[in-house]
């Protein structure tokens, strides 16, 4: 979806990706309303959010990668 991003940035887009998706699957999982347990909350949350994660910094576009042609110039 971002496409290529340097290393740091895909980091901190998987690590932001997992807090916070297994952040809203414990909350799921503490709210009396919901009947999940805290573990299944927070288990479906990470699984939720590796998926996340992948579909954010896969690129889904086949794009061939060619080395840059330049020509030189002999003085």
């Amino acid at each position: 979806m971002f496409g290529p991003l340097p290393a740091l940035h895909r980091l901190l887009l998987v690590v932001g990706a997992l807090v916070v998706c297994t952040g809203i699957g414990f909350w799921f999982g503490v709210m009396p309303e919901v009947p999940l347990t805290a573990r299944v909350g927070v288990l479906a949350g990470s699984a939720a959010g590796a998926a996340a994660a992948f579909v954010l910094v896969h690129d889904f576009h086949r794009r061939q990668v060619r080395p840059a042609r330049a020509r030189r110039r002999t003085p």
